[in-house]
């Protein structure tokens, strides 16, 4: 009788023990959803997000990318890994069983020696009564889906970036060429007004072109040679940039800096990404980016959960199976032995650590919710910046293709009068400068709004 109370004091720890100090699960965090809104003229990632049926040689160069890109490499195996992950923890959840066959040789103090072989099977399964072993399999699920979502972006921000170095090299090699061009004009320039200077012959009017004879100013000189040293300094720096934006190229498809890249002269479309005249909240909260948060937060969750449910009493199921002989054949003959074990496990003495991972879950959960609200966040605000970035550079476009109109009909109507000996040599070169000059401005601002 005296054994009673002490044995129903012994089962009230076990099932009390840490579970009485456990902490209630905080309440999950409201997840806000995106707000209803919508946008004109906006560049939708979608799918597709570059159109790159338009440039052969942009696709193809998109696909080295995709296809040796290290970080790209890197991240697929790191989901391929997270992929297991879930296997893993499943099998948690499910019994295990083990074969085993053992022998034993012994000589007692007789020096007889005996033989013993036994062959069996143990089999175990812990009860999931709280849902702690779900709680780990559904974190795991959830992190295996950041891992995809990540892998999704990476591939969209590694298609964009392709895009824009493709399209700035591109605009470099434009602005290459017409600077050439500038030099050479600007070369033709500074030969004539050389010659001029020491031939005494003098645009006297020089805005308006009467050619007569008198001294040429020196300024007229020098500010042509001072021009075309600019323009040399800059078709320098445009091809420092244009061999930089090369080398970032090749370090992108995972190849040496150096490595050779064919960039063709193929038609680059103003509209790389299609427009669209609205879009749903739905398709910035289906982002990569967005849901590869929503998912870790998802994970975190769990995997609090679980810490909390770590302070619960487990309850452990073995049973073993077993054959025994002197041999291998007179086991397999021999008897069936089995056995069942139920057991029952409730922390005690660590209960502060436990307590304390508790918290310590709960408080990562509580970051990644603020982290994914930023997430949502940010993602309005590029989407919202890049509607007007897109306005903007849209309009500059429009003034900078009249302006070049304008100095075209400027140029045609400057060959007629050059041509009728109503302008001077050094009007028409400086007004094929001015369209070159245009046509410059004209290219930077097609990069920097494809870019976008």
């Amino acid at each position: 009788m005296k054994q009673k109370p002490l044995l129903l004091f012994t089962l009230v720890v076990l099932f009390s023990g840490c579970a009485s100090k456990m902490t209630p699960l905080p309440e999950s965090l409201p997840i806000e959803s995106a707000r209803n809104w919508e946008v004109s003229d906006l560049k939708l990632l979608s799918k597709n997000i570059i159109a790159m049926d338009q440039s052969t040689e942009l696709q193809q160069y998109i696909t080295q990318v995709l296809n040796n890109n290290p970080d790209l490499k890197s991240l697929s195996a790191t989901a391929k890994a997270a992929s297991y992950n879930i296997k893993i923890a499943n099998a948690e959840n499910r019994p295990r069983a083990d074969l085993n066959l053992t022998g034993s040789r012994n000589k007692d103090i007789l020096k007889e020696i005996g033989n013993a072989v036994s062959l069996g099977m143990d089999v175990s399964w812990t009860l999931d009564l709280w849902g702690k072993l779900s709680d780990d399999a559904d974190a795991a699920q959830h992190l295996a889906d950041k891992s995809q979502y990540d892998l999704q972006q990476l591939r969209r921000v590694l298609i964009i970036q392709a895009a824009r170095l493709w399209i700035e090299y591109r605009g470099y090699a434009k602005a290459e060429k017409y600077l050439i061009d500038l030099n050479r004009i600007q070369a033709d320039l500074v030969n004539y007004y050389q010659d001029a200077y020491q031939a005494g012959l003098i645009p006297f009017s020089y805005y308006q072109g009467a050619f007569q004879v008198g001294l040429v100013p020196y300024e007229f000189f020098l500010d042509a040679k001072n021009s075309q040293k600019r323009s040399q300094s800059r078709l320098r720096e445009i091809q420092l940039e244009k061999l930089m934006v090369l080398q970032l190229m090749n370090t992108l498809r995972g190849r040496s800096p150096a490595a050779e890249l064919f960039v063709g002269d193929d038609f680059i479309p103003i509209h790389l990404v299609a427009l669209e005249s609205d879009i749903p909240a739905t398709a910035l909260v289906n982002r990569p980016d967005i849901q590869a948060a929503f998912s870790e937060m998802r994970a975190f969750r769990r995997l609090e959960s679980a810490a909390h449910k770590a302070l619960l009493p487990q309850i452990n199921l073995t049973a073993s199976t077993s054959k025994s002989g002197a041999t291998l054949e007179k086991a397999l003959r021999g008897d069936l032995v089995w056995q069942l074990i139920g057991g029952l496990t409730q922390p005690l003495f660590n209960s502060a650590q436990i307590k304390a991972t508790a918290k310590q879950k709960s408080a990562e959960s509580e970051a990644l919710w603020w982290q994914y609200q930023n997430t949502v966040l940010k993602a309005m605000r590029e989407v919202e910046n890049a509607m007007a970035i897109d306005n903007l550079l849209s309009w500059r476009i429009d003034q900078k293709q009249a302006e070049f109109s304008g100095s075209e009909k400027k140029l045609s109507s400057a060959e007629e009068r050059f041509i009728d000996g109503n302008l001077s040599l050094s009007d028409y070169f400086l007004i094929k400068i001015e369209r070159i000059e245009s046509l410059i401005e004209l290219n930077d601002s097609e990069v920097r709004y494809l870019k976008n």
